[in-house]
Order: C-alpha cells, then structure tokens, then sequence
C-alpha cells in the first residue's frame, strides 16, 4: 500500500525494543478456556505494561459483540464483561488527529476495506509496537513488526 506522493514517516527500527499490540483476530483467543498453546505463551511472557490494545481493536470486537445481542443476549452479556476486564489489563491506545491524518494519507484511493488494518499499522508505527496476528496478508503491505502467534514455536 503506497503512501501518497506527500507523505514521509519513519519505517519501524527492527532493532528497536517493541511492545506488542494483539490484533481483533488474537484476543478473543484469550477468551477461550483453552487458547491455543503458542498465543496463550506469547501473550503470558509479555509483562503486561507492554502489551497495547488499539481502540479499532476494540471496535471490532464490540461489532461482533452487537451481532451476539441478536442471538444470545447472556452469551453477548459475558463477552461484555469479559472486554471490560480486558480494558482494564491492557493499554488501550485511543485515536486522534496525530493517527487520523496519516490514516488518510495511506487510504487515499485505497478501498474501505483495509480501513481497519490501514488505521491499526499507523498506531503501530505511532508507538513503536509489533502486530500480532493471524492475518499476516492483511498488513503485507506496511512496513511494520508483524508476528502470527498461531504459527509460533513456545
């Protein structure tokens, strides 16, 4: 995904020390009472002071939460309570001008479907963290850390 003519920000240092920033696709793992093995030591040899949460992140999961509330009010009302607690334990990195300006820099003439991905590697970029998610492709084209703890050895 090409930056537009005018826009120029630094690349991520892979030698940087980096926290880490779960993507929609990792954290509702967590959830599960048996997360698979690799995601579930990922995220335990983190300490919690690195581990970031971005508010699309949440986003996300809360529009899944809204389509639970048509199916099953008590499943959806535990998944509330469950992202509350999740809010409570991570740093939730909310959005601002200094996110939405070079987001739409990057999604000029970009389809709205990247829209998510697009606004999470700018946070990325923004705070020095590294994505972890199962969807490796969908961040292919940004220049930023990526790990996909399903495919990890612990």
């Amino acid at each position: 995904m090409p930056l537009s003519p005018h826009t120029s920000w630094p690349v991520q240092n892979a030698n940087a020390r980096f926290s880490e920033l779960p993507a929609a696709n990792l954290v509702p793992e967590l959830r599960k009472s048996r997360p698979q093995g690799t995601v579930r030591a990922r995220i335990k040899a983190i300490p919690d002071i690195e581990l970031h949460l971005s508010a699309v992140t949440l986003g996300e999961i809360q529009a899944n939460v809204e389509v639970t509330c048509t199916q099953n009010l008590a499943k959806a009302a535990k998944i509330e309570a469950w992202i509350d607690r999740v809010v409570a334990v991570y740093n939730v990195l909310s959005r601002d001008a200094k996110t939405f300006r070079p987001w739409a820099q990057l999604m000029f003439c970009q389809p709205d479907i990247v829209s998510e991905d697009t606004m999470i590697a700018v946070c990325v970029i923004q705070h020095y963290l590294t994505v972890s998610t199962r969807n490796m492709r969908g961040f292919a084209n940004f220049q930023i850390l990526l790990i996909n703890p399903f495919a990890t050895q612990s």
